[in-house]
C-alpha cells in the first residue's frame, strides 16, 4: 500500500474513532455506576486510538483529517440516529453493533497491511490490531451487558 492510500485509510479510521469518542464522552450522564465507569474507560480507549492513529499519520508525513463530526459520523455511516435511542438497552445494542463493525473494519485493514511485505506496514498492522482487539472487547462487554 503506497503512502497516499495508507494515509487516506488511516484518516478514514481516525474519523470513525472520533465518532466512537462521541459515543462515550457523555459518560457522566448515566445513572448506572458500572455503565458510567465503563463508558469513561471506553472514552479513554478511543482517545488512545486517536492518539496512535494521529502519530502514525504524522510519521508518514501526512496530516490528520479534520473531518470530525462528533458521534454523528457513526450514525450517518450505519443509518442510525444515536441521539434518538432513548433507552439504555437500545443504546447498548447500537453501540455493540458499531463496535462489532469497527472490529470488522480493523480486521480488513490489518489483513491488507499484513499482505504487504514492507516492515513499516507490518508495524502499522500491529498498532491497528491492538485497536481491533479493543473494539472486539468493547463489543463483547456491551453485548453482554445488554443481555444481562
Amino acid at each position: 500500500m503506497d503512502d497516499k492510500k495508507l494515509i487516506g485509510e488511516l484518516n478514514k479510521i481516525l474519523t470513525l474513532e472520533h465518532g466512537h469518542l462521541g459515543m462515550y464522552k457523555n459518560y457522566l450522564e448515566y445513572e448506572d455506576q458500572e455503565i458510567r465507569r465503563t463508558f469513561r474507560r471506553f472514552m479513554e480507549i478511543e482517545e488512545e486510538h486517536i492518539g496512535k492513529i494521529n502519530t502514525v499519520i504524522r510519521n508518514l508525513g501526512g496530516k490528520p483529517s479534520l473531518t470530525v463530526d462528533g458521534g454523528d459520523i457513526i450514525g450517518k455511516l450505519f443509518g442510525i440516529t444515536l441521539n434518538t435511542v432513548a433507552d439504555i438497552n437500545g443504546q447498548l445494542k447500537v453501540y455493540s453493533f458499531i463496535e462489532k463493525k469497527s472490529h470488522e473494519g480493523y480486521a480488513k485493514f490489518v489483513s491488507q497491511l499484513e499482505q504487504d511485505t514492507q516492515e513499516r506496514n507490518q508495524f502499522i498492522a500491529e498498532i491497528a490490531a491492538a485497536n481491533m482487539l479493543e473494539a472486539q472487547l468493547m463489543h463483547l462487554w456491551l453485548d453482554n451487558r445488554r443481555r444481562s
